[in-house]
């Protein structure tokens, strides 16, 4: 009789193991102790339950980020400890990876965080220098499955501060909530702001001397902020924190690298020939980097949906860069010319979603110059069939709104896409443009508001009609035509 209930206790038995390790895997809680000395860091760290150190042998680091190589090749002195301090042998699978011989408890290690030379990476991997660096856990502490929560301690040297959305409990100590995204700006000699902007606070750092003031970098933060509160029609974050900085070494003028990281904006730029194009430049900068605390980092949606975030931040960054009277509606028009030009030159056309999943392998200018595209004829669409009474303004506030957090997790490229679908006038742009490959013709799109394409020497160029109709003239109000009578 017990026979037929074999595979009935077995498979329960199992269901429930995994469900064991699933638990396990899903969060976990370090202590963490990071001193900083030079240009290493010394970290050690213990997991607060026992049982956690059972089960995990694999003791891994970021390997790369973005465009980022090697970045373990920066973890050495490694030691290993069980729950009673004894040493435990590993082996080095590869650079920032090794594999102990049994469950580890504790462990102590070096970094190197000497600054990179490609200085594109400043805005996007730790680093230290002289009197300033930044550490971003997610390529300083190890990578553990799930969820990692920390009580993170920071020794500094001397007149040394720290600045960070982290929770603190403590003299530079902070309770971290995911180790993956949070970021810490160490250093002297930089001055901060507090910035009241809608209903958030936000911590403004400034680095080096600038042509633009500090009161003129919080002004555009604020005003920027406040215009996606209300766009969004929510805040994203209570708490969060802009970093400008100027690159290590000379660089071209007008370069900048940035990245959202959860609440951290972190920027690194050169200046521009005079204040005005400094201020212009500053302004695109944050208008697109901003945009990111609601998309994609205030919404719980996974996968390669760059496209989407970054496209459409592009061309909202515009939408606002007209509405604030930044620049004419002839830049806007050429900007998007430009994003026509470089997509019709692609001679390898994949869809957005592919292109998406091979950002970093080449494919990054077509996710935003398509994904830019795509965003302006969304726009178009939903003006026409409303007769001006819907925009993209309105879908990205559904997303967010539907997806923000604790919304359960989902697909990006599926959430985005099934509200888009739920549009009969956007399908089209969704199939041909987004799933498909096909290239962007738009003329029939761009004359219901009164715009005009040519193509001269493989360039596109857009102008507006000479004698706009009314209906075109409304939409191209709707558009930001006549922003500058205002």
């Amino acid at each position: 009789m017990s026979k037929p209930f074999k595979p009935i206790f077995y498979a329960a038995l199992a269901f429930a193991l995994i469900l064991q390790i699933l638990s396990n895997v899903q969060a976990q809680t370090v202590e963490m102790k990071i001193k900083i000395t030079d240009s290493n860091v010394f970290i050690e760290g213990s997991f607060k339950d026992a049982q956690t150190a059972k089960n995990v042998t694999n003791f891994s680091f970021l390997k790369s980020y973005t465009n980022i190589e090697n970045l373990g090749a920066r973890i050495s002195d490694v030691n290993l400890f069980d729950k009673n301090g004894q040493k435990i042998n590993y082996k080095k699978l590869g650079e920032g990876e090794f594999l102990a011989e049994s469950g580890f408890a504790a462990w102590n290690y070096k970094t190197d965080l000497s600054l990179p030379k490609n200085t594109s990476a400043m805005a996007h991997v730790s680093w230290l220098a002289s009197e300033q660096g930044i550490l971003m856990f997610g390529d300083l502490l190890p990578e553990f499955a799930g969820k990692t929560s920390a009580r993170v301690t920071i020794e500094l040297p001397k007149d040394w501060r720290i600045s960070s959305v982290e929770k603190r409990s403590g003299e530079n100590v902070f309770e971290v909530n995911d180790v993956e995204k949070a970021i810490f700006y160490i250093g002297k000699n930089w001055r901060e702001k507090e910035i009241v902007a809608g209903s958030a606070k936000i911590n403004l750092i400034i680095s080096g001397e600038w042509q633009v003031s500090d009161d003129e970098v919080a002004l555009a933060a604020r005003d920027i902020f406040a215009f996606y509160e209300k766009l969004f029609g929510a805040r994203s974050f209570e708490k969060t924190q802009i970093f400008l900085g100027k690159f290590s070494r000379e660089v071209k003028v007008g370069r900048w690298e940035a990245e959202t990281r959860s609440a951290n904006i972190t920027i690194f730029s050169s200046e521009m020939d005079f204040k005005t194009q400094s201020l212009q430049r500053l302004h695109e900068q944050l208008r697109h980097e901003i945009f990111h605390f609601w998309l994609p980092n205030g919404v719980n949606l996974a996968g390669n949906y760059d496209w989407f975030y970054e496209g459409f931040a592009l061309y909202q960054s515009l939408k606002l860069a007209l509405a604030a009277n930044r620049i004419r509606f002839e830049d806007f028009l050429d900007t998007l010319a430009r994003a026509h030009s470089i997509d019709t030159l692609q001679s390898q056309r994949v869809s957005l979603l592919e292109a998406s999943k091979n950002r970093w392998n080449g494919a990054n200018t077509q996710v935003y110059a398509r994904g830019m595209l795509v965003a302006f004829l969304t726009d178009i669409a939903l003006l026409q069939k409303s007769k001006g009474k819907s925009s993209l303004s309105d879908v990205l506030r559904e997303i967010y709104q539907k997806h923000s957090f604790p919304a359960p997790r989902q697909d990006g490229n599926t959430a985005v896409l099934n509200i888009l679908q739920t549009r009969a006038e956007l399908r089209p742009i969704v199939e041909k443009y987004i799933k498909g490959t096909e290239n962007i013709t738009w003329q029939t799109d761009l004359d219901a508001i009164g715009i005009e394409s040519a193509t001269e020497n493989f360039t596109t160029k857009l102008k507006v009609k000479a004698n706009p109709n009314g209906r075109q003239k409304d939409l191209l109000d709707k558009l930001g035509y006549n922003n500058w009578r205002k």
